[in-house]
């Protein structure tokens, strides 16, 4: 049976982030064209499909070479592409289910949680006893593709080339800060609070409200805004992971997740207690 295209194309999210709205969702409704009309591909069908390209990407963050971090990030990718199609499926056959809902929301904390641990286990298991912390990763990836007629500059060089020496369990404790401020932020999304801007004040109002917290707090939400990919929604958080693990930056990417996701989980109650942003 042939599909229908229009219909198809109205399955895809009206207001989503900014990674499924520009690459992820698109994508996954080209994948949906060829088996939309198969009855036998369920959206719960597709999201378990999800989940197991998602462990399989856990496997590789587990070997943890540099190949294989970067199959794995193509993977997280992948699984998330997937991940979008059974919601678009359930618009577009309108077959919406209690149990459909459930597994998609635990299947993506299942995921979250076996990217995390892989990621730090692996790192840990490769690394031994201690690891050297650095843009030397960086370094040799960019000197792949410097040629004789370009040379980076020599002060760049020593300093990408720096590194200081810590032990390699460290990663456990920050990967643990990580996973759990991702999890509160889940929270915050789909349960607590709705995570966009109130309107905005009359002039009597916002001359009441102006106070340094509530400067600090907006310019923060305006930085938030600016930048796309620290909206730290699903999309953004699968997208920082694949891009610090296929640099070879596990460390550094889950530096990065602990301090963004850290922030956030504290800024965001602060800013609906300041009106700044609305209850759901």
């Amino acid at each position: 049976m042939a599909f229908n295209k229009s219909k198809l194309r109205s399955a895809i999210k009206k207001k989503d982030g900014w990674w499924a709205s520009i690459f992820s969702g698109p994508l996954a409704n080209r994948f949906l064209e060829p088996i939309c009309e198969i009855s036998w591909i369920s959206p719960n069908f597709i999201t378990i499909t999800s989940l197991v390209i998602g462990l399989i990407a856990s496997y590789f963050f587990f070997r943890a070479s540099h190949l294989d971090l970067i199959i794995g990030a193509v993977l997280v990718q992948l699984s998330f592409i997937v991940d979008c199609m059974d919601g678009q499926l359930a618009r577009y056959r309108q077959q919406f289910s209690t149990l459909g809902a459930w597994l998609d929301r635990i299947s993506d904390r299942v995921k979250d949680f076996f990217y995390f641990f892989s990621l730090a286990l692996g790192f840990f298991l490769s690394h031994q006893e201690v690891f050297q912390l650095g843009l030397t990763g960086l370094a040799d990836f960019v000197s792949r593709f410097i040629q004789n007629d370009f040379l980076m500059p020599q002060n760049l060089q020593i300093f990408m080339m720096k590194s200081i020496q810590l032990p390699s369990w460290l990663i456990f404790p920050v990967t643990m800060f990580a996973m759990f401020s991702v999890f509160l932020i889940d929270y915050y999304v789909n349960q607590d609070m709705k995570l966009e801007v109130s309107e905005k004040p009359t002039k009597g109002e916002k001359a009441k409200a102006v106070n340094p917290v509530t400067m600090v707090l907006s310019f923060g939400m305006s930085v938030y805004k600016a930048i796309p990919i620290l909206r730290f929604n699903i999309g953004e958080q699968a997208l920082l992971l694949s891009l610090f693990t296929a640099f070879d930056a596990v460390f550094i990417g889950m530096s990065f997740f602990a301090l963004l996701g850290s922030f956030y989980c504290l800024v965001w109650p602060l800013m609906k207690l300041k009106g700044l942003l609305e209850d759901k």
